[in-house]
């Protein structure tokens, strides 16, 4: 072989084993990056789990020490919170949803089967707190509050309209309670299937 041919292949296989190297050094620092994020992404949405649980708490105390009772088909405001959430997380897009523990029926009354009234009662037997993010890296967190016997609902998205409201309201003259995040128009409760 040629000394010219020689030096060429040489600087071929350099270069080569230069790109093998530099795609791997790239692959692992993307790893150690996106690993960062994805606990740095973690932690946040951790801490907003436990903002919301604390003030949840809070809220709860208030308004079941009210003794304020609706009349008729009413709905009062006992406890209402401003949460101060931020508007994206390790900059991602996320969103927290409060769900009851048991997200089937809250609460079911007088259920008619086959002709035969059959009474149930389903209660909400705590909260759950989902925060996640809806940018890649997909992290999930939720937290459970078993501590809460109202039911409850809602969700905000990148911490816009996080308010905590506390509701008492009186439906065919049962008084419920709920606790709701965000922007709700609508409380539901499903009282009566016939």
């Amino acid at each position: 072989m040629r000394k010219g041919q020689s030096n060429l292949i040489e600087y071929v296989l350099s270069i080569f084993l230069s790109l093998i190297i530099l795609i791997a050094v790239s692959g692992i620092i993307y790893s150690f990056y996106t690993s960062a994020l994805r606990q740095d992404t973690y932690k946040s949405l951790n801490a907003i789990n436990l903002e919301i649980s604390s003030t949840i708490s809070k809220i709860y105390q208030q308004g079941k020490s009210s003794t304020s009772s609706p009349s008729g088909s009413t709905i009062i405001l006992l406890a209402s919170v401003n949460l101060d959430l931020p508007m994206k997380i390790s900059g991602k897009n996320y969103e927290i949803d409060l769900l009851p523990l048991n997200p089937i029926f809250a609460t079911v009354t007088n259920v008619t089967s086959n002709g035969a009234n059959v009474t149930m009662l389903i209660q909400s037997s705590g909260a759950k707190i989902i925060a996640k993010t809806t940018d890649n890296p997909q992290v999930v967190v939720s937290k459970d509050l078993t501590n809460i016997d109202v039911n409850v609902q809602g969700s905000t998205v990148n911490g816009q309209n996080a308010t905590l409201r506390y509701y008492r309201y009186n439906f065919n003259g049962t008084v419920y309670d709920k606790i709701v995040l965000g922007g709700q128009g609508i409380i539901i409760d499903i009282t009566q299937m016939i």
